[in-house]
């Protein structure tokens, strides 16, 4: 094998690991979604952070993980804090 078709190889490799990071995190996003869905109520339409971050560790999502995508979910305009320590669908 040659240094140009290493570097292909490289290149390919490192396609496919960002496509798989990209899946992960729209798995991710979903499933926070998912939990804020089912913890909103048709009364409050918010939910504490905390309550939305210890569902999702119950699922099997590390907290630094669940804090880093609600960051994402709020910077994709998906949801919003009205106020510290809650969350609403945006």
């Amino acid at each position: 094998m040659d240094q140009a078709d290493f570097d292909d190889l490289i290149r390919r490799q490192n396609m496919m690991l960002r496509s798989v990071a990209d899946e992960s995190e729209t798995d991710s996003k979903i499933k926070l979604m998912d939990i804020i869905n089912d913890l909103v109520t048709d009364r409050n339409r918010k939910v504490h952070k905390e309550a939305v971050i210890l569902e999702a560790e119950m699922q099997g999502m590390p907290e630094s993980e669940v804090e880093r995508v609600l960051t994402l979910l709020k910077e994709d305009h998906f949801i919003i804090e009205p106020e510290p320590g809650f969350v609403k669908k945006a």
